[in-house]
């Protein structure tokens, strides 16, 4: 389910912080989300809830609209998704019908988490459709991850 991070994961975890402080700053939750392939930037997303009209506008979400609205198809096995919180059962679920086979996560969320609540379905390998779970690397500058929940 796991494997280590890199220095490519933290740079790009740093970027994720600095979008969930824009998001924080907006008056949303601070939560920053990017999509990359081959180690290159291809979307970017915060945060735009409670603050904004749409309920739905999670991070991780919109990270993976934007990647279908640019590139222009509805999966993305060669993706890497970083995150600075554990995807909601929300999320999760559009990260598995994505394909995105790499997430990279800076701090858990177990009441609401995809991976560590009670539902697992970022984890899960139990759904035929979705095939194999993607790896999940845990505690990338979780410090930092934790402190913008204050």
């Amino acid at each position: 389910m796991g494997s280590s991070a890199s220095s490519l994961d933290e740079r790009l975890m740093r970027r994720c912080i600095e979008l969930a402080r824009q998001a924080k700053r907006a008056g949303n939750t601070a939560v920053g989300s990017l999509m990359a392939i081959d180690a290159r930037i291809i979307v970017e997303a915060e945060e735009e809830t409670p603050g904004g009209p749409d309920r739905f506008a999670h991070a991780e979400l919109i990270a993976v609209r934007r990647a279908t609205e640019r590139l222009g198809r509805k999966t993305f096995p060669e993706a890497v998704l970083y995150t600075t919180a554990e995807p909601c059962l929300l999320c999760s679920f559009a990260i598995r019908e994505a394909r995105i086979e790499r997430i990279v996560i800076g701090t858990s969320v177990p009441h609401i988490g995809g991976a560590t609540s009670h539902y697992p379905i970022l984890s899960a390998a139990d759904v035929p459709p979705w095939g194999v779970p993607p790896t999940i690397v845990w505690g990338v500058l979780q410090k930092e991850c934790e402190a913008l929940r204050r």
